[in-house]
């Protein structure tokens, strides 16, 4: 499937830019690119751009389901603004409540306040968790405000954010009810693996940092709508050339080493400079001689979505956070009678039983909710992407690559390149906006194409710096 467009008429380049990979971070790159006056080509080897966002059909009603739940934060600023830039907006949902449900089914709406300056906003969603003794709360607040203490060597530290937790007295309770939970979604790795530093980051960005940080974002379409229709319209519409369906096999290069072309079957596609935004496995056998191979350091971390369809709506909440549970988010379908369970850092579950993970999660499903406990099961599938996101485990920044290359005129984008970020939208947005700024400030062309973060008040400052 091909999609193609003329060149922007205003681009400056007689030879265009060629991103490969047409997913979140390549169609960021392109878009940043186009936006300042650049000629772009956008290759994509699947039929659809979108990359890991992709959809499938719903077997009942035939509509498109993500694979996946994909969600973003308030504090998701390069992710909200391309969608705002793109006219996509309208497709996302705000939830300012969290819902948990502890272990005993309990429900807690859990709202940071409006009015109460950051870090102090977070006071009602900390004693909004009934699950939770008031001991427990102050300990958990405790532990969060010396987290965001935690800077430079300290979070740098070979330290696991379960050791450190343990080390500071957390209480086991709170570790596996709230920063398990939160760690491991976010960060999408088991909390004994990931780093300090990475924990931090959720911690400060998506909690302390600023009122409307921790605000839920949740797509009200499909991804493969969003990205890979929508998104692609508007490029398309702004003269980005589109191709689906083309294999890169090669990237040529003159005898200086600068990038002349990018091979794709029996195409050739001249270019003046070239963003590889593609996983880091792909990236790897494609330039095995700029990107680092995976080690122990670079590694994946698997994703399982289970996808429920009863005979009935059963899910009475936007999404709640399951605490205690094999299940760690439960999001209501848009089809009727459709629901998402998404389990972060799936490796080896229940020792790899599908059968015996669907019985836990349509058991676990009717236990919290209770109109799935007289719904009949019509459907089910198992989706699980075993390197979903990159592994962020302690000394993963030091081998992630910048977006600029050794090799005059390549670049490097995906969100397991170094953005300060874990592998989430938000990660892959600003990887292709950040090599788009690398490709232009090479080329004497300055570019701003990344956006600041939510702004934080003195008091925040006073105790995350």
């Amino acid at each position: 499937m091909t999609t193609a467009t003329k060149p922007a008429a205003s681009a400056v380049d007689p030879a265009p830019v060629v991103v490969v990979g047409a997913g979140l971070a390549g169609l960021a790159a392109a878009a940043a690119l186009v936006e300042a006056g650049f000629a772009v080509t956008l290759l994509e080897a699947r039929r659809r751009a979108g990359g890991r966002a992709a959809s499938f059909e719903d077997p009942l009603s035939g509509g498109l389901v993500d694979a996946c739940q994909h969600v973003a934060m308030g504090c998701c600023t390069n992710f909200l603004d391309l969608c705002a830039r793109a006219g996509l907006s309208d497709a996302l949902r705000c939830d300012r409540t969290l819902w948990f449900i502890g272990p005993d089914g309990d429900r807690a709406a859990c709202t940071p306040s409006r009015w109460l300056p950051a870090p102090l906003h977070l006071a009602p969603l900390l004693l909004g968790m009934g699950h939770f003794t008031l001991v427990e709360k102050v300990r958990l607040a405790a532990g969060m405000l010396r987290l965001a203490r935690q800077r430079g060597r300290d979070a740098d530290s070979n330290r696991t954010a379960l050791d450190w937790l343990r080390s500071i007295g957390q209480p086991e309770r709170v570790i596996s009810l709230f920063w398990q939970p939160v760690l491991e979604s976010a960060l999408g790795e088991s909390i004994d693996l990931v780093s300090v530093a990475a924990a931090r980051k959720v911690a400060v960005d998506g909690f302390l940092a600023h009122p409307r940080a921790a605000d839920l974002q949740v797509p009200l379409v499909p991804l493969g709508e969003l990205f890979g229709a929508r998104l692609v319209a508007w490029l398309a519409g702004r003269g980005v050339r589109v191709l689906t369906g083309r294999t890169v096999t090669g990237i040529d290069r003159d005898p200086g080493g600068r990038v002349t072309a990018v091979r794709a079957a029996d195409a050739t596609f001249p270019c003046a400079a070239v963003i590889v935004a593609l996983p880091w496995r792909a990236a790897a056998r494609l330039l095995p001689d700029v990107v680092p191979a995976a080690d122990e350091r670079l590694v994946g971390s698997p994703i399982t979505a289970v996808h429920l369809w009863f005979d009935r709506d059963v899910i009475d909440l936007p999404h709640a956070v399951l605490v205690g549970r094999v299940s760690q988010w439960a999001f209501r379908g848009d089809s009727p009678g459709h629901c998402q369970v998404v389990i972060s850092a799936s490796r080896d579950l229940l020792g790899g039983d599908r059968d015996a993970l669907l019985d836990r999660v349509v058991a676990e499903i009717r236990d919290v909710f209770p109109a799935a406990r007289a719904a009949r099961l019509l459907a089910s599938r198992i989706v699980t992407d075993p390197t979903a996101v990159l592994s962020v485990r302690p000394g993963v920044e030091a081998v992630r690559p910048a977006p600029r290359t050794a090799v005059p005129g390549l670049f490097l984008a995906g969100d397991w390149t170094a953005t300060g970020w874990p592998s989430t939208m938000e990660g892959a947005v600003r990887s292709g906006r950040g090599a788009a700024e690398a490709l232009a400030a090479a080329g004497g062309r300055p570019l701003r194409a990344l956006v600041d973060d939510l702004p934080r008040g003195w008091l925040v400052r006073l105790v995350a710096g």
